[in-house]
Formats: structure tokens, C-alpha cells, sequence
């Protein structure tokens, strides 16, 4: 997998538009395009530690496919890519956002068991 398609996989997974990741990452959208279309091959050290603390893929994978991909978040080594995502998203959101959140789940747990209830 080259950096063009690490990037991809990057706004695919956090759908994102390119325009969308220059912003957060500070660069311009023709640098991104440059990138996915093959004609930037390298992106700096610093770049790749930005994408790190702001979508939590390691900087190494990155720069150069190395896995681990993702930063494991939490105590539980053992999480899935779906469930590192999410919950590595979750930590980018204020406060209101992840009581609303935490309130879906709610709903979605109490759903549940009213379903086996009813079995």
C-alpha cells in the first residue's frame, strides 16, 4: 500500500473530503490531490504526526505502511479496526457531543432488551 492509498484509506474511514483533511491537517487541498494522484510520494515527519494525534494512525504507518495502523486507545489491546476508530473518534468530540452519544447507546441498549423481553 503506497501513501496514496493510506490517505484514501484515511478519508474513507473517516469520511472525510479532501478538502475536509487539508483543512484539519493545515495544508491545501491541491497538496492532498498531489498526494492521491500519485504526484507528492512523501509526505514530512511532522505531517504524518499531525494526521497521529488528530485520526490516531501512527505517524510510521503513514509515512510508510509499517503496522501497526492504528494507535490501540483504551486498555483493550484486542479491539477491532471499527472499534479503535470509534472510540479514537469519540476522544475528538466536546462534551455535549458524547453525552448525545452515550444517550443513543442508551437507546439502543434499552431497544435490545426490550426485544429479548419480548422472546
Amino acid at each position: 500500500m503506497d501513501l496514496s492509498e493510506r490517505i484514501r484509506t484515511i478519508l474513507k474511514e473517516n469520511y472525510l473530503k479532501q478538502k475536509e483533511l487539508a483543512k484539519e491537517l493545515g495544508v491545501t487541498e491541491s497538496y492532498i490531490s498531489a498526494i492521491l494522484n500519485h504526484r507528492n510520494t512523501n509526505i514530512s515527519q511532522a505531517l504524518a504526526t499531525l494526521i497521529e494525534e488528530k485520526y490516531g494512525y501512527y505517524s510510521q504507518w503513514v509515512l510508510n505502511g509499517t503496522e501497526p495502523k492504528l494507535k490501540v486507545a483504551g486498555k483493550n489491546r484486542t479491539l477491532s479496526d471499527i472499534h479503535q476508530r470509534a472510540i479514537l473518534q469519540i476522544e475528538r468530540l466536546a462534551p455535549e457531543q458524547i453525552r448525545a452519544v452515550l444517550a443513543f447507546i442508551k437507546y439502543l441498549e434499552d431497544i435490545e432488551r426490550n426485544q429479548l423481553n419480548k422472546l
